[in-house]
């Protein structure tokens, strides 16, 4: 939850599929503190303002806009050559699984997803059709809306005859397997730098734990490590999903009460989030298919203590996704892009077998409007 990343992508088509991608260029708009601590109480259980999220639903429409803008003007680029807008939002809260909700005659089962950010306010303010709310179609057939990144890994990072993992590290981490044979594999393997980010700036006030610096004069607590990844989601088959509802503001203040240094309890929070990655790649990955390449993308790539983690762990190299002009932070921007070029064209672009949902469908729902200065 740092701020908005915003790319232009071309993409051209042959025989009705993409043939190939090329970032033209990218622009990300940070939070404010101010901002960034309204987003992270309406994630927090129990503490929601339905006034302050109604609000940050409109308000985010115009941060969106305005990254939009920025990179239109940083590209040369005029809003009349852009097809559409992918916006994913704000991810407030991820509930995964079904719970009992109560029907006209009976209860049913349900589950669901929220993500903030009003599509008609960025339409209005660039003149150029948004899609969004990309998650609920795979929900409303019976998946779990996550992940749905994987289709920029397998335009972008896919080698013929070697199986690689594309593993990002956002707040959440999550794996994209492209496997030298079979089908595609995803899903969530615990935590990225959601945890590491919340001590950090807790204790000091800082975004995130700049290179893994506070990590590396820390000392890995294994009993506390051992305990984190008892965790039975750690166990449990793809396809499956995580998020804030888990690892953020209340799994913080749960570690902070621990009776460790601010450094050591940083680093056993970056061993954690390694661990959990390694973790399943062993359980999941590595015995069906091999393994012979890592690329990690996301905030997490530029951590090197998380990157010395797996490194050491895994006998195979770990490469950044910079390695293969695609920035650290532009991955999951792009892979919105290609969403929406997929709705735009009448296209499915979920993939059943990692979300859970019963088949293929066209994601999100298109908003159109003429530009209001």
């Amino acid at each position: 939850m740092d701020g908005i990343d915003a790319v232009l992508v071309t993409i051209t088509e042959e025989n009705g599929h993409i043939s190939h991608l090329e970032l033209k260029g990218s622009s990300s708009i940070a939070y404010t503190p101010e901002l960034k601590k309204l987003l992270l109480h309406l994630c927090t259980p129990g503490s929601v303002d339905i006034d302050a999220l109604t609000r940050a639903h409109y308000g985010l429409g115009e941060w969106n806009a305005q990254a939009v803008l920025t990179l239109l003007k940083e590209t040369n680029t005029n809003a009349e050559d852009v097809a559409v807008i992918g916006l994913h939002g704000q991810t407030i809260w991820h509930a995964p699984n079904k719970e009992p909700f109560p029907g006209i005659t009976h209860p049913f089962d349900v589950n669901g997803t929220l993500q903030i950010t009003n599509a008609q306010v960025v339409a209005l303010r660039t003149g150029i059709p948004v899609i969004s709310d990309f998650r609920a179609a795979d929900l409303a057939l019976g998946g779990q809306g996550a992940p749905l990144a994987q289709i920029i890994d397998y335009y972008a990072f896919r080698e013929n005859g070697k199986t690689v993992a594309v593993q990002n590290i956002g707040g959440i981490g999550n794996v994209t397997l492209l496997p030298k044979e079979g089908e595609l594999l995803a899903f969530d393997t615990g935590p990225g730098n959601m945890i590491i980010d919340g001590l950090v700036q807790h204790v000091t006030g800082e975004p995130y734990d700049n290179g893994g610096m506070i990590a590396q004069k820390g000392t890995v607590n294994q009993a506390l490590l051992n305990q984190l990844m008892s965790d039975p989601y750690f166990a449990q088959e793809p396809p499956k999903s995580t998020g804030r509802e888990v690892y953020g503001t209340h799994f913080v203040q749960t570690l902070l009460k621990e009776d460790l240094s601010f450094e050591d309890l940083v680093a056993t929070a970056t061993a954690f989030t390694a661990t959990s990655i390694i973790d399943s790649y062993s359980r999941f990955i590595i015995p069906k298919y091999g393994l012979d390449r890592v690329i990690v993308a996301g905030g997490g790539a530029k951590n090197k203590t998380l990157l010395t983690h797996l490194k050491a762990n895994l006998n195979c190299p770990v490469e950044r996704s910079e390695s293969y002009s695609i920035p650290d932070q532009s991955r999951e921007a792009m892979a919105f892009a290609l969403l929406a070029h997929e709705s735009l064209a009448k296209r499915p672009s979920n993939f059943p077998h990692t979300t859970g949902a019963s088949r293929p469908t066209i994601l999100g729902t298109m908003t159109l409007q003429e530009r209001i200065e």
